[in-house]
């Protein structure tokens, strides 16, 4: 299965290069920017350099990563190539845009968080109106090749946005000062942040493994007149729950802004 990555950034390199692991597909990418598409070459021998984005015509899917921004300006080279499956990853472009201007309702957008790198990426998944139940499948397993994937209503999502794929940083920022708690406690800052990230990798694998929800593991660590229950009053003093749950509904109502500017 021959799979064009249109577009090698961050994130179209990273789904490239978790792409050409598997024996699978066959990955051919292009980028304006022929450097970056040869440094990936280079990088990963699974991959192939297209000489220009009309050479990925004739791929079963083609994903399109490239800033949404940069889209609009692709629109008319997009139409004329020929795909099997399309899959964007451009954020805030709805589907209804992408199915207009490339003249198929045969596309699906994901919405991938930057862990895509580490393999650990977490991804939703919309599908257009003319996906068969063999694309799904597809776009499910492409998905699953660099994390997890969730199939959510496309209304949903700027919330998925809000609590993943700017939620990410938000989990990085609460890293990053609960380890400055470290430091000021005498722990140097680099050992500190180890520790916290093991500690949030361990909470991550409890809560999968157990299957229990947050707050169950959460008022497990309590003891009565314990060290947590001081330290999770302090959370909730400082307005910590609030100041999260204000977080995702501004993350998730700028990417409605977003989305509604690029249906005008």
């Amino acid at each position: 299965m021959r799979i064009s990555v249109i577009g090698t950034g961050n994130m179209g390199g990273a789904i490239a290069s978790a792409l050409c692991e598997s024996a699978e597909y066959e990955v051919a990418v292009y980028d304006k920017a022929i450097e970056k598409a040869e440094k990936l070459k280079e990088e990963h021998d699974g991959i192939t350099v297209l000489p220009s984005i009309e050479d990925a015509s004739g791929s079963d899917v083609i994903i399109i990563a490239v800033k949404p921004q940069v889209l609009p300006s692709l629109y008319l080279s997009l139409r004329e190539i020929e795909a099997g499956l399309w899959i964007s990853i451009a954020a805030g472009v709805p589907l209804s845009i992408l199915e207009d201007h490339l003249g198929t309702d045969s596309i699906v957008r994901f919405m991938p968080n930057i862990a895509a790198t580490a393999r650990k990426a977490v991804t939703a998944i919309a599908a257009g109106s003319g996906i068969s139940a063999e694309n799904r499948d597809l776009a499910f397993s492409i998905a699953s090749s660099f994390g997890s994937a969730y199939f959510i209503p496309e209304n949903l999502f700027p919330a998925f946005i809000g609590i993943s794929g700017s939620g990410i940083a938000y989990i990085f920022e609460v890293m990053h000062q609960i380890a400055m708690g470290g430091v000021r406690a005498g722990i140097p800052y680099p050992e500190a942040l180890s520790i916290v990230r093991d500690t949030a990798i361990s909470a991550a694998e409890t809560l999968k493994l157990t299957g229990k929800n947050a707050i169950e593991l959460e008022t497990m660590v309590c003891s009565a007149a314990g060290t947590t229950i001081e330290g999770v009053k302090a959370l909730h003093d400082g307005g910590l729950p609030s100041t999260l749950m204000d977080a995702v509904a501004k993350a998730a109502a700028r990417s409605t802004e977003l989305e509604n500017e690029a249906l005008r």
